[in-house]
């Protein structure tokens, strides 16, 4: 009962900490972003974060978590190790400098109703409570406290979020599978009569898995960089928020972008266990789930990039056509800015990057339908061999 409280808490922590992440990602864009509801709701998912944190070191030390599986090799279970362990401290120091930062800068955060207390002296600079000495090569010199504890709130996000993307690409999360099935139920299994149908399918998943894993990821990084510049310029150059905005649809695209990557690496670590004989009897509905799973997250991440990328274009021709010849231009909304021209790269990228990936996510589908046919054919029921 333990070990069930213990995963289902270890779940719930990545959970909401990604939530809170994307949460806190979204209310940055906005015009306020300290009196957006989704700043609100971020802080409130940050602290129960927090308290879940608390509560799994203490189930991690009563009740230990299972081991990973023994098959896989020494760097890969000392790279998933490494990503638990960076998950538990960026989470637990998120919760820090959230905390910390609107205790120092005086922000009026609010958990569930209850506001925060504020420090009632002014935001101290860093140089007068580290020293010149450590502030001066940190480049912080003359940032406050609550500036030098947001930038670190901000970086440690990105730790967890590549944290969790790495766990769940080395399949970390199989740990918490159910065990396998003791002998005894290997008589009501079919016995095969070919040696392995998928096993096929498992040298496709491994190929097709590298051809959408490196593409995707180099456009992620592409576009996670414009999405950088992008946002930036917006501080500088405010435009509309809100649906109507080229970029909130591309910030969504950008992480399914993420999670598809994430699971195209996870095709080629799920071959081999797909090319034993029996994962088709072992596994009756949950085999191949990663495909459906890719699957979805290609089409709908096909639907929300086509939605920025037309919004960009709209956008783009809205100003070319309003621009007369031979006549200044004074309103800054009708000027075509770079930051037009970034939002519409990185959507019209994403929009190739899903479209990738449904086209090998369709295709492995359609083999694993094969797979399953050629399995239902060639078992024969154990009462029949009697």
């Amino acid at each position: 009962m333990r070990s069930t409280i213990a995963r289902a808490n270890f779940l719930s922590v990545i959970l909401i900490g990604a939530l809170a992440l994307a949460l806190g990602w979204l209310a940055a864009q906005s015009d306020r972003p300290l009196t957006s509801p989704l700043f609100a709701l971020h802080v409130a998912l940050g602290v129960l974060a927090g308290a879940l944190l608390l509560a799994q070191i203490v189930l991690r030390l009563a009740v230990p978590p299972p081991a990973l599986p023994a098959r896989w090799s020494k760097g890969r279970r000392a790279a998933a190790a490494f990503c638990e362990f960076l998950a538990y401290l960026s989470l637990a120091l998120l919760v820090a400098t959230g905390a910390l930062w609107g205790y120092f800068g005086g922000a009026p955060l609010e958990v569930f109703g209850h506001p925060l207390p504020v420090s009632p002296a002014a935001d101290p600079r860093l140089a007068d409570i580290l020293g010149p000495a450590w502030a001066q090569p940190l480049g912080l010199g003359g940032a406050t406290v609550s500036e030098a504890l947001l930038a670190a709130h901000r970086l440690l996000g990105y730790a967890l979020a590549g944290a969790i993307i790495l766990y769940l690409a080395l399949g970390g999360f199989s740990r918490f599978a159910p065990q396998t099935p003791p002998p005894e139920s290997a008589k009501l299994t079919p016995v095969l009569i070919e040696h392995s149908p998928t096993a096929g399918l498992s040298s496709r998943l491994r190929l097709f898995g590298w051809l959408q894993f490196w593409p995707q990821l180099a456009i992620a990084l592409a576009s996670g960089v414009l999405l950088q510049f992008s946002t930036a310029g917006r501080a500088f150059s405010p435009s509309q928020s809100g649906y109507g905005d080229a970029i909130y649809w591309s910030l969504f695209a950008f992480l399914l972008l993420c999670a598809a990557t994430a699971l195209a690496f996870f095709y080629t670590r799920a071959a081999p266990s797909v090319a034993q004989a029996d994962y088709l009897g072992v596994h009756k509905l949950t085999a191949f789930w990663f495909l459906t799973l890719g699957l979805a997250i290609g089409l709908i991440g096909v639907i929300v990039s086509f939605i920025g990328l037309s919004l960009s274009v709209s956008l783009l021709v809205a100003k070319t056509v309003s621009q007369p010849p031979g006549i200044a231009i004074t309103d800054p909304n009708k000027i075509i800015r770079a930051l037009d021209v970034f939002v519409l790269l990185v959507n019209f990228a994403l929009l190739l990057a899903h479209f990738i990936g449904v086209g090998i996510a369709v295709f492995l589908t359609s083999e694993a339908t094969r797979a399953r046919y050629r399995f239902a054919v060639a078992t024969v029921p154990q009462e029949g061999r009697d």
